[in-house]
């Protein structure tokens, strides 16, 4: 979209603090596209990089879904961040149905995370697979994030509990993985959405019905890329509690 007012002269720097203080996804992009369109010898590529992210997710908000996808692009050939890069890139694929290249684009941003964020990486690779259907290759990236866990260590280990009762294979200390997930920080938020389809999966109306709720209204009112993030987990909660209902 071309703004009716040709933007202020202003450096790449200033183009991107007023892209993050935008109070439109318009305008975030006109303010990212203008510093980007500085010269080569202006443009830092610490600056180019969070200037191709404001663009990313103003195209997100606007729903040019494939321009998002063409940005994260950009994003990974600068270098830093690349896993992030990526990340972004699996994320609009797979919000344009190319599952094959969005589960593609996950493995690369696992490939290239440093080792404090590639149990976040693993795991949302295990999540795209588990929603594909390919439950094997769901716990083998679980595992793998598994070594490199910290902090979300209970998130995974109840991830793959749910991987395993939605296949309906057995898990080991169901309980204690639910109890350990529900006292730890990553218990909230997705760990609602988690601990929620494990209730489900098991027969517990009452937890799932809580869990999923709060899960519901936490992200009742987010931003489109917060939105695209968690499609399946939002669809998938509002199923599972809508059956509950009946």
């Amino acid at each position: 979209m071309t703004s009716a007012y040709p933007l202020p002269i202003a450096s790449p720097e200033e183009h991107l603090g007023r892209a993050l203080r935008a109070g439109s996804a318009e305008e975030r992009l006109e303010h990212a596209r203008a510093g980007l369109a500085a010269p080569p010898d202006e443009l830092a590529a610490d600056t180019e990089l969070l200037l191709l992210r404001q663009a990313y997710l103003a195209h997100v908000a606007l729903h040019q879904l494939g321009m998002a996808v063409a940005t994260a692009e950009a994003m990974a050939a600068l270098g830093p961040f690349r896993d992030v890069a990526h990340h972004d890139r699996a994320r609009a694929l797979a919000a344009l149905g190319r599952h094959a290249e969005a589960i593609a684009a996950q493995r690369l941003a696992a490939r290239n995370a440093p080792p404090n964020r590639r149990s976040f990486q693993l795991w949302s690779l295990a999540t795209a697979l588990q929603f594909a259907g390919d439950v094997d290759g769901a716990l083998a990236a679980i595992r793998k994030g598994l070594r490199y866990a910290q902090r979300d260590r209970p998130l995974l280990e109840a991830q793959s509990a749910y991987i395993r009762l939605e296949a309906g294979r057995p898990v080991r200390k169901l309980a204690a993985i639910r109890e350990t997930l529900a006292g730890a920080a990553c218990g909230q938020g997705i760990g609602q959405f988690v601990l929620g389809m494990i209730a489900f999966h098991t027969d517990d109306r009452e937890g799932a019905l809580m869990h999923l709720r709060a899960f519901l209204a936490r992200n009742a009112d987010i931003d489109e890329p917060k939105r695209l993030t968690l499609r399946e987990e939002l669809r998938r909660a509002r199923v599972a509690v809508e059956r509950l209902r009946d």
